[in-house]
């Protein structure tokens, strides 16, 4: 007998009451493990990346020096015609005077025009007080406010019982709203005392022996000088250089 030919089956369409198989296709299932790769490489370079903005932002700031002469205890640009550099004390009566007088008229007059650079440089004279102010001054300066804490600590001078006792100092910086942590840190540890000593002893170098005095583009002058006579002065240096 001949073998009948069987033919095929034909799938069964899905009817009522079945479900379709569950589950992805297998090409889906093969392309998820690549898809997660992709994703865990991205992050990688994400951290990395930013592990590498943050060392450099760390290094430039550690390579900024702070509280500087020229960035802090001066006004004016460096490259001005006129230079004039102060040395001074926070205990010295002559010193508050001019501070609050004649150096603000200045300071208001000419640093807008650019033509006079005004360097402030501390002179020792042998009270510890004065000198404890002097480093606070720098720390001030640290957070760009070394002229408003100049202002403050002369104003205090006279007013208060201990107007450099580091509880004051403290307080002065925190009336100017500094990071309280980091200013009162640098004003414990004395941190910039090392600026008022050189300044000091540059100053002894130009025998510098009382405060305040001053040099205008080498010029000196010495006590509270009224307004007139330090204009005078500039005026006449301004003259000079342009020759």
């Amino acid at each position: 007998m001949a073998k009948r030919t069987q033919m095929p089956k034909k799938p069964r369409p899905v009817g009522k009451g079945q479900s379709k198989p569950v589950g992805k296709p297998a090409s889906r299932r093969a392309a998820s493990p690549t898809w997660l790769l992709a994703v865990v490489v991205g992050a990688v370079v994400l951290v990395v990346a930013g592990v590498i903005v943050l060392q450099v932002q760390s290094q430039q700031r550690s390579t900024t020096p702070s509280g500087q002469i020229g960035e802090g205890a001066a006004w004016g640009p460096a490259g001005a015609p006129v230079k004039i550099v102060e040395y001074s004390n926070f205990g010295c009566s002559y010193c508050k005077s001019f501070a609050l007088g004649t150096g603000m008229r200045l300071r208001a007059e000419y640093e807008p025009t650019g033509l006079v650079r005004y360097e402030f440089k501390h002179l020792r004279l042998g009270s510890p007080g004065p000198d404890d102010a002097s480093n606070a001054a720098e720390c001030a300066a640290d957070q760009g406010r070394f002229w408003d804490y100049h202002d403050i600590v002369f104003a205090q001078q006279g007013v208060v019982r201990d107007p450099f006792g580091k509880a004051a100092l403290k307080q002065y910086g925190a009336q100017l709203g500094l990071n309280a942590a980091v200013f009162n840190r640098c004003v414990d540890s004395g941190q910039h005392m090392d600026r008022v000593l050189r300044d000091s002893d540059q100053g002894r170098a130009q025998r510098v022996t009382g405060t305040p005095t001053f040099f205008v583009n080498g010029a000196q002058l010495v006590g509270d000088v009224p307004y007139d006579q330090f204009k005078a002065a500039i005026d006449a240096a301004l003259a000079g250089a342009a020759k």
